[in-house]
């Protein structure tokens, strides 16, 4: 990161980034069991990270030199993404024979050329080039749009969602190839994140009256519920935004708005600050990481005599799979990862040995 001292204007963001992955990883750990829980987190969580992408989008500092952007930008989500996803194949080959599974070494191969599948069975990294080629498409844009007046880019906020449609008309049933309707889901985020930092900077979300705070929170509070229980159970990963992309839009702004305030809160506790600071920092690696800890499970249910495979997706087991998730997997980025220069640039593009966050456009010196 850099060696500023650290303000609240920034903490507040990587405290986002720590909620926001705690989000992810507890969403994963129950899945395919569907609840409340589920349903109302997978509305925003994902959001969340697109937003903050456009929030942390310097547009003075980079839109002079995309080229540098972008390459730097490729280097940190798409070496992870096809370094980790072929370390997947490759290790898929001997434990085929010995794990129940719908698909063959070659399908999954071919699943990985098409860019996006198998179908209800993605990987989890689908999210690193969908937020990489996101981020893409918006900063070309502004760039296009750079000699116009900043409110005339509103237009991306209709023409965004109307190609992402588009595309997924195409297609459906089908998934979509490379999941380019999901690329202009992302740059739709990535703008309005942008648009916030726009019009009111990298201030925290708390006002002068914490009376209102509370009745801003528990008005968006009851929208998200309302408008999220609608919409039902998203999964992006799978061309599933519920019943309609526009109503997607918006669970995913408001929740994502919630933990903002909730962010901009948390920095006054240290204890929790510190706790989201640190989880938000690794929050790439933590993501890229997290599933393994879920296969950990069937090798401990070992000594009490449990199957060796398929418990890793009991529902039982889901508050196991969230602590590991979250505590082995901190632990293997904070304290493996971080400190070997192969796995670094394995996990995210770059040799250089330091915490890491979903971004590194959010440190104070891009901001």
């Amino acid at each position: 990161m850099t060696n500023e001292p650290h303000s609240p204007r920034y903490e507040w963001i990587e405290v986002t980034k720590g909620i926001g992955i705690t989000f992810v990883i507890l969403v994963h750990s129950m899945i395919p069991w569907l609840n409340p829980v589920t349903i109302h987190l997978s509305s925003f969580t994902i959001a969340i990270f697109f937003v903050l992408a456009g929030l942390t989008y310097n547009n003075d500092r980079h839109r002079g030199n995309l080229r540098s952007f972008v390459v730097s930008r490729g280097k940190q989500f798409l070496i992870p993404y096809f370094f980790l996803y072929m370390i997947m194949m490759i290790l898929f080959l001997p434990l085929s024979s010995n794990i129940e599974s719908a698909f063959t070494p070659t399908e999954v191969f071919l699943w990985f050329l098409y860019g996006n599948g198998p179908p209800l069975s993605a990987s989890h990294l689908w999210f690193l080039p969908v937020l990489y080629f996101g981020m893409v498409l918006f900063v070309g844009a502004d760039r296009a749009m750079q000699r116009f007046p900043y409110h005339s880019r509103w237009i991306l906020a209709v023409l965004f969602p109307v190609i992402a449609l588009f595309i997924q008309s195409l297609f459906v049933p089908n998934l979509v190839p490379w999941r380019l309707s999901s690329v202009f889901v992302a740059g739709t985020f990535v703008f309005f994140g942008n648009a916030i930092r726009h019009y009111r900077g990298l201030e925290p979300w708390l006002s002068s009256s914490r009376a209102r705070d509370i009745a801003v929170f528990l008005l968006l509070s009851v929208l998200l519920v309302l408008v999220s229980d609608f919409n039902g159970f998203t999964d992006i990963a799978v061309d599933n935004l519920g019943r309609s992309l526009l109503i997607y839009l918006i669970p995913g702004t408001i929740g994502t708005l919630l933990v903002f305030s909730i962010s901009s809160a948390l920095i006054y506790s240290n204890r929790f600050r510190k706790v989201f600071m640190a989880l938000g920092r690794n929050s790439q690696e933590l993501y890229e990481i997290h599933p393994v800890a879920f296969y950990l499970i069937p090798i401990l249910a070992i000594p009490f005599g449990l199957p060796l495979f398929g418990l890793e997706h009991s529902i039982l087991f889901w508050p196991l799979r969230f602590v590991l998730g979250i505590g082995l997997g901190f632990l293997l980025t904070n304290y493996v990862i971080t400190r070997n220069r192969v796995l670094s640039v394995l996990f995210r593009g770059s040799p250089r040995v330091n915490s890491s966050s979903m971004s590194n456009d959010t440190s104070p010196s891009d901001a």
